[in-house]
This record gives structure tokens, sequence and C-alpha cells, in this order.
């Protein structure tokens, strides 16, 4: 009579069966049996039974056989990734090439990634071990790659490679070179590029993605990261070891939270992450010491971080559709910023330090809650565009007159009754748009303005 797989398991835990019968009937009804549950429920006894105790090495070849076998040729994923579970668990140095051929002729995402982690940790495995015996070992299999975007440039590399750390980078290597394989098969027409034989970019719009794919975090060379349109709701907390990533693009997703880890993306330059719901940053961020361009329009930000100025190499932010009340006093620190885009929120007054603002040359403040600007705005000589459409404000300042490169502004839909005579000074400016207001006259300034070339919209 055959026994079910528990049976077996709670004959040998009563000692009525040594572990070498309770493994024998195990991979006897793994291997005869028809039914897909059994066969797994074999699967799952058999690796709970053969981590007891001492290993049985005279089953061991017999057993790494049968599980490489239902590795490459089981019909059933389930069971070809409980295999090769097993195989990683077990034999993974032994494994490393049945998994190299699995790799490359499975079709199952889920076998795939399991594959993959079994690649990756063995050679990681050789990593730690760091002797230089397993150099030739890695140097065959750079060269036994046959993969087109890698040939050739394994060829050269390997021309011109020094003989400083050699491990590291033969590993470096093969690492990219299986997840990429891995993406390549999982993520339909992938586009990536590869620089010195490592992936320093991809791109994945609109491959209705709902989460990050965890090959990803083996291509620590990424320089361009794309996954504009996609389903996203949140990022790994492994994101930050992408220490080399200068571009991340995550516009039109579903993201609620950047992880604290974020902030760890060292290199970054420009972040794209409109379209998304977040409703706050984590402080980390602010460690982003490179950035150069921030748009997190279309979000649900009610504040920013009061470290926010430590992002001092900001030529870029765009703000636009939140719900912001107020401007961090440490925008003072953005020295190099070029262009403010806090239109469509919710700010109801402006820190006096937004006047050290002096590089900045494109503001735009529609639509908020403004009933009044401060006086430093005044040292803002660089700005060329104004937008203060859509608020609530009752004067202009005199001092407005000090912004000597002002080319455009827009009044338009303010509770302005007056406009300083002293705008008329602005000898640069070339459009003025105040509808919408409540003059009861004509301004003074109009005319000189008008003589001036400036074409004024009422």
């Amino acid at each position: 009579m055959v026994l079910a797989p528990s049976k077996i398991s709670e004959k040998f835990r009563d000692k009525r069966i040594d572990k070498k019968s309770a493994l024998e009937q195990l991979l006897a009804l793994i291997e005869n049996s028809n039914l897909s549950q059994i066969r797994l429920k074999c699967i799952k006894t058999l690796s709970e039974i053969w981590e007891i105790n001492e290993k049985v090495p005279s089953l061991s070849e017999n057993i790494f056989k049968v599980f490489e076998d239902l590795l490459i040729s089981d019909s059933n994923e389930k069971i070809r990734n409980a295999a090769g579970l097993f195989l990683s668990s077990n034999f993974n140095d032994k494994a490393y090439k049945p998994m190299k051929w699995a790799l490359h002729n499975d079709e199952s995402p889920i076998v795939l990634e399991t594959i993959l982690n079994s690649l990756i940790n063995f050679l990681l495995t050789l990593k730690n071990q760091n002797s230089n015996s397993i150099i030739p070992f890695l140097l065959e299999e750079l060269k036994d790659i046959v993969d087109k975007d890698y040939k050739i440039k394994i060829k050269i590399y390997l021309q011109i490679s020094s003989q400083k750390n050699l491990i590291s980078d033969y590993i470096s290597i093969l690492m990219n070179y299986f997840a990429l394989t891995f993406l390549k098969k999982v993520i339909w027409r992938l586009k990536y590029e590869i620089t010195d034989c490592r992936v320093t970019q991809l791109d994945f719009i609109f491959k209705n993605l709902s989460r990050f794919p965890e090959a990803i975090k083996n291509l620590t060379s990424l320089k361009t990261l794309i996954f504009r349109y996609n389903q996203l709701t949140h990022l790994p907390n492994w994101i930050g070891i992408l220490n080399d990533l200068e571009h991340l693009n995550l516009n039109v997703n579903y993201i609620k939270h950047l992880p604290d880890t974020f902030g760890h993306l060292s290199s970054l330059r420009e972040l794209y992450l409109w379209k998304n719901e977040l409703s706050n940053l984590p402080e980390s961020f602010c460690n982003l010491s490179e950035l150069l361009i921030l748009n997190l329009r279309l979000n649900n930000l009610t504040s920013l971080p009061d470290t926010f100025g430590k992002l001092n190499k900001l030529k870029e932010i765009n703000l636009h559709d939140n719900k912001l009340h107020t401007v961090p006093e440490s925008i003072s620190n953005l020295k190099s910023l070029e262009i403010l885009n806090l239109s469509w929120n919710e700010i109801t007054t402006l820190p006096d330090s937004i006047g050290y603002l002096t590089s900045l040359k494109d503001l735009d403040l529609e639509k908020n809650e403004l009933c009044e600007l401060p006086d430093s705005m005044s040292n803002l000589t660089s700005l060329s565009s104004l937008n203060l459409k859509d608020n609530k404000l009752i004067t202009i300042p005199g001092t407005f007159k000090f912004l000597k490169n002002l080319r455009y502004l827009n009044l338009s839909q303010n509770e302005l009754n007056v406009l300083p005579i002293s705008l008329s000074t602005l000898t640069n400016l070339d459009e003025l748009y105040i509808s919408g207001n409540k003059f009861t006259k004509t301004p003074e300034c109009f005319e000189i303005l008008e003589n001036n070339g400036v074409r004024i919209f009422h």
C-alpha cells in the first residue's frame, strides 16, 4: 500500500522508519504519482525531513538528479518552482548549471524568479570566498555568454580590463547578465541600455506593473530607471542600494509614500513623481544632495520637510496641484533654484526667506490663497516670469520696481484696486495681465507701460 506524505512523515517522526526509508518512499511518490498536489506535498515533506539531523550521503546524488529533472522538465510550474527552491537551499553549488539552463528555457515568471535568486546567491557565495582560484571559472562563464547584447561587449571588456578587482567585476557582470535575462523574459519588449557590460538604463513605461521587480536590486550600476504609467503603490526598502542612479521617473502611478531608504539615492539628479498619491515626504528625502530637478506635481502633499533647504543644488521644482499651506523657511538655501512652480496649492503666506532665491527666473504662484507678498521678493532680481493669477492680493509692493528683468507678470483674478506707479519702471516687461480685479479707474502706470511696448491684457 502506498502511504500518503503525511503518513510517511508521521512514521518517520515516530521512529517506525528511518530517514533513508522515508526519503526513498517520498521520492517514489514524487516520481510515480499523477496527482500534482500529492507530489507537491511530498516535496515539502522531503525538504523538511532532509533538514533533520545528518544528511544521507547515499541518497544525495539520487535526490539531486530527481529534483534536477523536475526543475528542467516537469510540466507543472509549481512543481518546478518547489524543485528549484529545494535545490537552491540544499545543492546551490551543484545546481548552478541546471539553474542557468532553466533561466534561458523556462517561461514561468514564478520559476524564473526562484532560479534568478539561486544564481545570484551562488555568485554572492563565490564573492564572499574572494579566492583567486575561482577566477578561471568566472572567466569561462563570461566567455560562455552568447547573448548578442553582451558577447561583443564582454570580449572588448576582457581585452582592456585591468587585473584589479577581477572577482568583484566578473561577478558584477554575471549578476547583471542574469538579472537582465530574467527581466527580458518576464517583461515584454523591455527597453534597456548596457554600458561596460552593466545595465545602466531600464524603461518600464506602460508595463502595467504593480510592484518593483526585485531583480533590479542586482543592477547597482543603473543610472536611469523609468516606471511611467504603471500601477505601483509603493517602493521597496532596498531601492536605496541603487547608489549610481541619476534619473528616476515614476510619473503616473499610485505611490502613497516613499521609504526612508529613498534618501540613500546619493547620486540622484532628476526625480519625476508627478501624478501619484504622496501626502508627505520622509525627512531622509532631504539627503538627496545632488538633486537638480524635482517634479512632484499632482500629488496630495500638505507640507514639505523643514529641512527642504538641504536640497541646495536644485534648479527646478514643480509642486503644481498639491495641498501645500506653507513654504518652509529653509527654502532660502536653494541658491541655485531657477524655476519654482507652486501653482494650484493652498498657500496663504510666503516666507521672507524667499527673497534669497536670487537665481530664480520663473515663479508660478497661480491659484493659491495669498493676500499679500513679502517685500523681500524685490530681491528676486533674476526673475523674468511671475504668475500670481487667482489669489487674493489686495496690493502689490512698490518694491516690485526692482524686478528689472521681469518680462511676464500675471496679476489676473485678484482683489487689486490700484497698481503702484513704480511698475512703469519695469523696462523689460513684455506682458502684463490684470483682468478680473477691482480697478475703479485705469492705473496711472498703464500709459507709460503701453508707450514702452508692454502688452496689457485686461
